[in-house]
């Protein structure tokens, strides 16, 4: 069971009191409907919005749900001419950005920027929403594991952001190389093509680990190798990864906020195209640390603990 306390009363409160502007040249909020993540990326957004203040910020969220709605609800917003637009998850940037191709747009929730081609607009800055590799670094030394020979198993999707990882891996101390599979039914030949030389299996949140049964199966191969299956996503901990290191939704809303103000201040782009947020924190699976017969640290801190 997890332990979390997510702080989102204030931004709930401000907004249930909020005067909104309506002057046009505003900054506005677009999501991907139905997504329980994107809420505290949202109300992330508006606490920090609300404190710095941000400028013209109108806090009532375009809400998409990729029916037909969804190019009347965008039409409304091109008549209000936003100068930003905050956009929450692929689908909402990737419709704003149709709808508005000259608007700033900052996003986040967005695991691989670059395959989207977010990176190559210059009207678009992101927030980094894979976990700093850095403190998975740490974690995995902690527990007692190795950060040479780290093998990232993933979806051929994600292969355009593989260099980006791979480099951000090397900076933060770890010797990693890449496999990727096309489907669920090529994970074991991949594992077995790699447990020799992997001393950690780094999973992704991506079209093959979106099945929680084909984590489970990678977990199991895991645990039976001995290998610490490790995670830069909280949900793959929850589905039975060892740790990770993660990004809080809310954390991404506040850096949004942030970036949206330096960006509106100075009408450029932060040299960073994708930015990381100040705050991460760590999740562990006491169920599979048992499993691989892992001794906690008696000092050892963890935000979420799933069992």
């Amino acid at each position: 069971m997890a332990r979390r306390c997510v702080v989102v009363g204030l931004a709930l409160a401000v907004l249930a009191g909020w005067v909104v502007s309506t002057e046009a040249a505003g900054v506005f909020i677009v999501s991907r409907a139905g997504v329980t993540a994107y809420n505290d990326a949202k109300a992330g957004f508006m606490q920090m919005a609300y404190s710095l203040p941000l400028p013209g910020f109108n806090p009532k969220t375009v809400e998409l749900n990729g029916s037909a709605a969804d190019e009347a609800a965008l039409a409304a917003l091109k008549v209000q001419s936003p100068a930003l637009v905050y956009a929450v998850g692929s689908y909402a940037a990737r419709k704003v950005r149709e709808t508005l191709p000259e608007t700033w747009v900052v996003y986040g929730m967005v695991y691989y920027p670059e395959v989207e081609g977010f990176t190559d607009d210059p009207k678009m800055v992101g927030i980094a929403s894979l976990g700093p590799p850095k403190a998975l670094a740490n974690l995995l030394k902690a527990l007692g594991g190795k950060t040479k020979g780290l093998v990232v198993i993933h979806s051929e999707a994600v292969q355009k952001a593989m260099p980006g990882l791979l480099s951000r891996l090397a900076t933060d101390g770890f010797e990693a190389t890449a496999k990727s599979v096309a489907s669920a039914k090529d994970l074991q030949p991949a594992f077995d093509a790699v447990k020799e030389q992997a001393k950690a299996i780094l999973l992704l949140p991506d079209p093959i680990t979106s099945s929680p049964d084909a984590v489970r199966f990678i977990v199991s191969q895991c645990v039976a190798a001995k290998i610490p299956p490790v995670s830069l996503s909280e949900i793959l901990v929850s589905d039975g990864a060892l740790c990770a290191s993660f990004y809080p939704a809310s954390a991404i809303g506040n850096q949004a906020a942030k970036v949206s103000q330096a960006i509106l201040a100075s009408n450029k782009a932060p040299s960073d195209r994708v930015v990381p947020p100040l705050e991460s924190e760590t999740a562990l699976n006491s169920g599979t640390a048992n499993a691989l017969k892992i001794t906690l640290p008696k000092d050892l801190r963890i935000g979420v603990t799933y069992e």
